[in-house]
């Protein structure tokens, strides 16, 4: 069997050009020896807590930072918006995301009013009317603001709904990264808004591509949404394509725990459709150390440890047979 190639794109790769690599790759630690000594470490380490208290002091100390200090939330909306050029907000939502990340500041009852008429502005801005396609720079401001947005431990109903409303009707070829900087946004919401969940299950029912959705529910926030959406994964496990079926196992499977269905059915599936493929191998490998299967599978552990093509399935599987008992 061939080795699968599937790409994620849209919504997906706006959202994960960091977190992706850990979500897909979560179940494997890999140690490496760097060649540093300990001496040189610390050295690394003091050098790097200095110039991240030298960046805090200088976002804290341009008009910026003294606007968040302030609780000037009339300066913070006149700092941002579509008068201004598109490094202005880059830089005004950069700063904003690094003080609200480090300051974590609290708002009194009487701030409350002000701070949402600042992230209504925030969503406004977001769901302006351009001129021209958002790309670039102007893309990477608006996933600036949207990372703003979500330093907020909530949003008001207002704010909400606009961004919903917008994600609905935003068809434009034109607008398509607007669109999903926007989707992006309501999926990481808590409590996830309805029009959240139906773009995921929109993704989780698709017939061409349903892992797509199967990473955005690994990226929400609303855990008791976010369990409820992984069960339905795993209720309709049987009806997504197969070449999409031992990726979707794997993210169902490290999270067992969660999930209603028995799991342990596809094992077998698995260790049959795993021979020289990547994927499959891998799943079926984490489903197995998940689940405690094991002994079950010691002779399908140890045929992918002999066989295997791909150096971190064969390394798993000689680690899952010492860990079990020694390889044969």
């Amino acid at each position: 069997m061939k080795k699968t190639n599937v790409v994620v794109s849209g919504i997906v790769l706006i959202g994960l050009a960091v977190t992706a690599g850990y979500l897909l790759r979560k179940d494997r630690v890999v140690v490496k020896t760097t060649g540093v000594s300990h001496e040189g470490g610390i050295e690394v380490l003091k050098a790097a807590q200095l110039n991240a208290g030298m960046a805090l002091k200088t976002h804290l100390d341009s008009p910026v930072g003294k606007a968040w200090k302030a609780k000037d939330f009339a300066q913070l909306r006149a700092m941002f918006g579509l008068n201004k050029n598109v490094q202005d907000n880059i830089s005004f939502f950069q700063a904003s995301i690094y003080i609200l990340d480090v300051t974590k500041p609290e708002w009194k009852p009487e701030e409350k009013q002000s701070l949402q008429g600042l992230q209504d502005a925030i969503a406004e801005y977001m769901i302006g009317k351009r001129e021209k396609p958002v790309l670039g720079p102007e893309a990477q401001a608006l996933s600036y603001a949207s990372k703003v947005l979500l330093k907020f431990s909530s949003l008001p109903e207002e704010t909400i709904k606009s961004l919903s409303h917008f994600y609905g009707v935003a068809t434009a070829e034109g607008q398509r990264n607007q669109k999903d900087i926007v989707g992006e946004t309501l999926l990481r919401l808590n409590p996830l808004p309805e029009k959240g969940r139906k773009i995921i299950r929109d993704k989780i029912t698709s017939k061409q591509d349903p892992y797509q959705g199967v990473v955005l529910i690994a990226q929400m926030r609303d855990a008791k949404a976010a369990a409820e959406l992984w069960n339905e994964v795993a209720k309709n496990f049987k009806s997504y394509p197969q070449q999409y079926r031992a990726m979707i196992f794997k993210q169902l499977v490290i999270r067992h725990q969660l999930i209603k269905e028995d799991l342990s059915g596809h094992l077998e599936s698995l260790a049959k459709n795993s021979d020289d493929n990547e994927n499959a191998e891998d799943a079926f490998l984490v489903g197995v150390r998940e689940l405690n299967f094991v002994d079950k599978y010691r002779s399908d552990v140890q045929r992918i440890a002999n066989q295997s093509r791909y150096p971190e399935t064969k390394s798993m599987a000689l680690s899952l047979l010492t860990i079990s008992g020694g390889a044969k």
